[in-house]
């Protein structure tokens, strides 16, 4: 029977004159109480004609106070905080015409003097039953016809503002089928109090009195204040997983839907939101003005890093934008992209192979940037310890090409993205972004050299491709089982935003030579990430989804480092941004032992060519790798 009243109301709507009319009706029989109750409910001492009058004079400002503020255009059934401040707009504007008909009106024709304790009353009364009318309606469609029997409880963490739309949102949503029993939130000054008709409780009263004994199933985190620092949302979302309680979140304001917040978006909290520190927050004017009408070249801009780059360059208001990648689909899409949204920017996407030299200069000569960002390179540690000639191509010879035409056409700064890889390498990926950071390095130490190249080192980045946590996810929805290579292994990470702004920055403030470092917060354990994605998801780790460890891969080691054995770092302006003091180190001798790596890529086998790369880095030592023996040939020698 619920079910198909439901469905009948669901397709029928009572018309906005219906909903008008019933209003004025209310009104009416409002200013005919009130005047009984100025005469002690005495029905024989009210002027009934005057009355009469003085409601027909007030109707044409009711009907224009309803024209101005339309508080019968809401749904009732759905009425909310906003419809009762219309009423009580609608009700202000028609109490302040019945103020005007009685002053100015009065004077003409006395019968049209209101006692002002009548239209005063009747404005209380009326706010009172209008309000209570909708509200009531909403209340019996949400529990009695709405909702199922069956309901699961939800706790709200947040009562301000945004919790109070996300306490809304989910009651107005036919779909979820969610009983709202309180408030979680951390400021005493609304706990054991009422927000909206919940109660507000504290964490610690929360949970030893709400959450598990009524069983609570899900808490949606309604706040979106930067004040909310992610060691707060980190703490709290543990103590959640601990009770095996699945934490939902809600979209930053950004991203409401035509400014409207809907109930499809609240999700799963992110993974991301969890690790790490807060996000480094620069502000340099020195940026700005650096990159406004300069020509910018970006390699790799396709990609996860070389898009964001993309993006925040666009925000400055370059001269142009030339971007280089192989891929023609992800380009074609970051040129509309980025166009819709900076149409002031010149934009040239080119397809084109960083390893190209032909094709390369032709850019360069169509294009001459003032500027380059070069974050072109194959980053896969185990496909690289498998295709060693493509790593040295892309990557060290690529670079080269890139950083020997950026001196003869004058470009003024070249920032190349590097890895923590690169320190200590146990892999080809690794040695071959520390052979780039060296042949730049040592260009730049060059006399007469204009071009300032300058190279950033950080971990890894969150949402870039190929990066664990997409994995993750991916095997989560699968059902799994979840693979982690070790059970001790650690990796930094840092947001894709938060790492590309700080190349900008380290391009800005970089002189030439400097390989920068930055603050990448505390390391995170992987087998642990791998368990706490899980439960986000609603699933128990090793009974839901299992976790299995596949044994270091290629090339890997268990943590990463950010300075090598022999090198210290020095402090700049920014606490966060640290300049790599760096062993010195005979740079005509490595420009030259890196020529001729180069030179031999096509005519030497791998085996070969990696050990060149290894008396070019000395500190390369191979680990669960088919090149463990050269380092043992090289010990031996």
């Amino acid at each position: 029977m619920r079910t198909r009243l439901k469905r009948f109301l669901d397709k029928v709507f009572l018309p906005r004159w219906i909903v008008l009319t019933a209003d004025l009706l209310m009104i009416s029989f409002v200013f005919m109480f009130t005047y009984l109750l100025r005469y002690n409910l005495v029905s024989s001492a009210v002027d009934v004609p005057k009355m009469a009058f003085q409601l027909g004079a007030g109707f044409p400002f009711f009907l224009l106070a309803a024209r101005i503020v339309r508080p019968h255009h809401g749904i009732i059934r759905h009425s909310s905080v906003r419809d009762a401040v219309a009423v009580f707009k609608f009700l202000l504007l028609s109490a302040v015409g019945l103020i005007l008909a009685s002053l100015l009106g009065g004077r003409i024709f006395p019968i049209l003097r209101i006692p002002f304790s009548v239209i005063i009353a009747w404005f209380f009364i009326s706010l009172g039953v209008l309000t209570t009318f909708r509200f009531s309606v909403a209340i019996i469609y949400r529990n009695l016809i709405r909702k199922p029997d069956s309901e699961e409880s939800m706790m709200i963490y947040g009562a301000g503002s945004m919790g109070q739309i996300t306490k809304g949102v989910i009651e107005n949503d036919d779909n979820l089928h969610y009983k709202l029993i309180g408030f979680i939130d951390d400021n005493p000054g609304l706990q054991r109090k009422r927000v909206d008709g919940l109660l507000v409780y504290s964490q610690d009263e929360a949970f030893e009195k709400i959450v598990i004994p009524k069983k609570v199933k899900e808490i949606v985190i309604g706040i979106t204040s930067p004040k909310f620092t992610k060691e707060q949302k980190r703490l709290f979302v543990d103590r959640c997983i601990e009770n095996n309680i699945r934490v939902k979140d809600v979209p930053d304001s950004s991203e409401w839907l035509n400014g409207n917040f809907y109930a499809s978006q609240i999700h799963d909290v992110m993974i991301e939101d969890l690790l790490g520190r807060d996000p480094i927050e620069i502000e340099n004017p020195e940026l700005a003005r650096w990159i406004h009408k300069t020509k910018v070249m970006i390699t790799g801009a396709a990609g996860s890093i070389g898009t964001e780059i993309a993006f925040q360059v666009a925000n400055l208001f370059p001269h142009c934008i030339c971007f280089v990648d192989q891929a023609e689909s992800p380009l074609y899409e970051l040129k509309n992209i980025i166009g819709s949204k900076f149409p002031d920017v010149e934009l040239i996407p080119i397809v084109a192979d960083v390893t190209d030299g032909y094709r390369i200069r032709q850019i360069f000569e169509r294009c001459v940037p003032d500027i380059i960002f070069h974050a072109s390179a194959y980053k896969h540690v185990p496909f690289m310890e498998e295709h060693p000639y493509e790593a040295i191509r892309t990557n060290i010879m690529g670079t080269k090409i890139l950083a020997d035409l950026a001196v003869e056409f004058g470009v003024k700064k070249f920032v190349m993205v590097s890895t923590d890889k690169a320190v200590n390498p146990t892999n080809v990926m690794g040695a071959t972004k520390r052979i780039c950071e060296m042949y730049t390095r040592s260009l730049y130490h060059r006399n007469g050299m204009n071009t300032r190249f300058i190279t950033t080192r950080f971990g890894n980045v969150l949402g870039s491709n190929g990066s664990v946590i997409p994995l993750f996810r991916r095997q989560i929805s699968l059902g799994g089982p979840v693979t982690v290579t070790d059970r001790e292994i650690i990796r930094y990470f840092m947001t894709i935003p938060e790492a590309c702004r700080l190349v900008l920055e380290a391009g800005v403030m970089g002189q030439g030579g400097e390989i920068f470092l930055f603050d990448m917060g505390q390391p995170v354990k992987i087998y642990d990430l791998a368990e706490k994605m899980i439960r986000l998801s609603g699933f128990v780790p090793h009974k839901d989804i299992k976790i299995i460890e596949t044994g270091l891969r290629p090339g890997e080691k268990l943590y990463e480092e950010l300075l090598a054995d022999r090198e210290k770092h020095l402090p700049t302006h920014h606490e966060k941004i640290m300049i790599a003091s760096i062993e010195p180190y005979d740079f005509n001798r490595a420009i030259g032992l890196i020529n001729d790596l180069v030179a031999h890529l096509q005519t030497e086998p791998v085996e070969r060519l990696v050990a060149r790369m290894k008396e070019i880095v000395p500190e390369y030592r191979s680990q669960n790798s088919r090149f463990e023996k050269l380092d043992a040939g090289m010990a031996r020698g």
